[in-house]
């Protein structure tokens, strides 16, 4: 799986040529609410963290929230931030000038931090990123959530981003390496305890988000705990599905193009009973995932709600982050697909018209972007 910050630094340069590429904003939201972020860190006590020996070392995450506003604060949350720490250690990691990382820091976001949240109830989004990725990884479709009135949660899976940087800027590296040729057996034996950290991380989140309304915390005041779903790229794609099977809180579910190798054989076999949607690359086309389709359509066709699979043609893996918006550059890279150019505005309006449909109840014609607009393959079983 390609680790999604070294994607994003690729299309900063020709590789043997010192011609920079230029690099957008994200878009301005296309909601009627101003969007509102806020980080926190969060410690479960109820969990050792596996990724270190230490005996008392207990499983800590950031989270990143959107949510809607009233009105602007006096500053706009950077889309990477704690850059000074994280810009020398990327670029020592990926052995590139320190100079190229720092284009990822003209990028400008849309989320005014800390700003005053509507006083209304919101349904609630939780969003997983990709192996190797980040929580700021599809910020374009989370801003969009915000300002269609969602609160939205992102976490940075601790030891499966690329770094997490702690408040008192320690921070932990990625540590999840597999090498390509381990056995079937070595695979889920690594995979499936990692993709159920994942999931319990959600399941951690949805009790704060209870515990923080049980409080009167605004976070919590603005959440409706009784209205959620969860959306992931790539692995975060196949943790939003084992949350969803493990998890009877969560309510709706969106893979984009999601990694489902790594999902257990028994929930594969059952399935999940809540709406369901996965868009992607054509599967035929994923060589890096040769079991990914199986995986996928033997899900699908197990699950007892709506369930919906959508195969994009001309688009690849990571069109289903921001980086096809954030350069039209990426297609010369290798990184995205001809017909990707709208990609991410075509998204926005998707993923908000689905959990309009399935979270507000207000139904929507949430596949009429792409229908009119790609050559797609679709798969649709309703209950």
């Amino acid at each position: 799986m390609k680790k999604i910050f070294l994607c994003i630094i690729s299309i900063l340069f020709l590789q043997n040529c010192s011609v920079f590429i230029p690099l957008r904003n994200l878009p301005s939201p296309d909601g009627q609410h101003i969007v509102g972020t806020d980080v926190i860190i969060l410690e479960d006590k109820n969990r050792f963290e596996t990724f270190t020996k230490e005996t008392d070392d207990y499983r800590k995450i950031i989270v990143q929230i959107w949510y809607p506003a009233t009105e602007p604060s006096d500053s706009i949350y950077p889309y990477l931030d704690y850059k000074d720490l994280k810009t020398p250690y990327i670029a020592k990691r990926l052995e590139v000038s320190e100079k190229i990382i720092n284009r990822v820091n003209s990028i400008q976001a849309n989320g005014y931090y800390k700003a005053k949240p509507k006083n209304n109830e919101f349904p609630v989004i939780i969003f997983s990123h990709g192996f190797g990725g980040n929580r700021i990884q599809n910020t374009a479709n989370i801003e969009s959530l915000a300002s269609n009135g969602y609160v939205v949660f992102s976490i940075e899976h601790t030891y499966d981003s690329n770094i997490t940087v702690f408040n008192d800027t320690t921070f932990a590296e990625f540590d999840s390496y597999l090498p390509d040729n381990v056995t079937t057996e070595e695979f889920y034996n690594t995979r499936i305890p990692q993709i159920k950290i994942r999931a319990n991380d959600i399941s951690f989140i949805i009790d704060k988000i209870i515990s923080l309304k049980s409080q009167g915390h605004y976070i919590g005041r603005i959440s409706n705990i009784n209205s959620i779903g969860v959306f992931g790229h790539s692995f975060g794609g196949g943790t939003a599905a084992v949350s969803s099977f493990i998890d009877n809180r969560i309510d709706a579910c969106i893979a984009l193009d999601g990694w489902f190798e790594p999902i257990p054989p028994y929930i594969i076999d059952k399935g999940i009973n809540i709406p369901f949607l996965y868009i992607g690359q054509l599967q035929q086309n994923w060589t890096s995932a040769p079991y990914n389709e199986v995986q996928l359509l033997s899900f699908h066709n197990n699950n007892q709600n709506d369930s919906f699979v959508i195969e994009v043609h001309n688009t690849k893996h990571m069109d289903y982050s921001d980086i096809p918006y954030l350069t039209k550059w990426g297609r010369l890279m290798g990184l995205s697909g001809k017909d990707a150019k709208n990609i991410t505005l075509d998204l926005n309006n998707t993923i908000t018209h689905f959990f309009d449909t399935y979270l507000k109840n207000n139904k929507k014609n949430w596949l009429k972007q792409f229908e009119n607009n790609y050559t797609i393959i679709k798969k649709i079983r309703t209950k």
